[in-house]
């Protein structure tokens, strides 16, 4: 027996429609609302480019009602989409450990003041319902004496297949054969 662990970066968005049974309201909702404000501070500041949700939270003059109703969306996305993808793959795996889950929203926007539709793609960065996570898997192989690659392909193809129906969206960002 042989066991390969992999390294897995990914992106996932949550479905609208699991979001919206655990809220009384919309996610896109808080990322419009976001963004209107960011837009607001940016246009009176000149500043260029739109800050991370957590530079706001420092302003006095911000809502903190919408950042505390954010941290909670975000809190609760990362929640379902790790549980969403231990319930997946621990059948398929030997082990699924998460290196890192953090929620996309609250990392710097790719989104400049002078872009065209900066608003709409402000506010879809804003809305917490896309998750980054990194998971190491190990894979049981029979196997043994065989060193080869496939590993890396046939982890990326089964985390796809089996995840994709559970989420809008599944971006695999990076894979890698960990030495053991």
């Amino acid at each position: 027996m042989r066991f390969d662990k992999v390294l897995v970066g990914l992106e996932v968005q949550l479905h609208e429609d699991l979001l919206s049974r655990h809220l009384p309201g919309s996610a896109n909702i808080i990322g419009q609302t976001l963004a209107q404000m960011a837009d607001q501070y940016v246009r009176q500041n000149k500043t260029g480019y739109y800050p991370a949700i957590d530079f706001f939270k420092t302003l006095p003059s911000m809502d903190k009602g919408v950042f505390e109703s954010a941290n909670q969306l975000a809190w609760l996305a990362s929640k379902l989409v790790r549980e969403t993808i231990q319930k997946k793959l621990r059948p398929l795996f030997a082990s699924v450990h998460f290196q890192s889950v953090q929620t996309l929203a609250f990392a710097l926007p790719r989104v400049r003041p002078n872009q065209a539709d900066c608003i709409e793609q402000l506010a879809k960065h804003y809305t917490p319902d896309t998750v980054k996570v990194e998971l190491v898997l190990t894979l049981m192989r029979r196997d043994s004496a065989i060193k080869d690659d496939r590993v890396e392909s046939y982890t990326r193809k089964m985390l796809f297949r089996w995840l994709r129906p559970s989420f809008a969206t599944v971006v695999i960002t990076n894979s890698k054969i960990l030495q053991n």
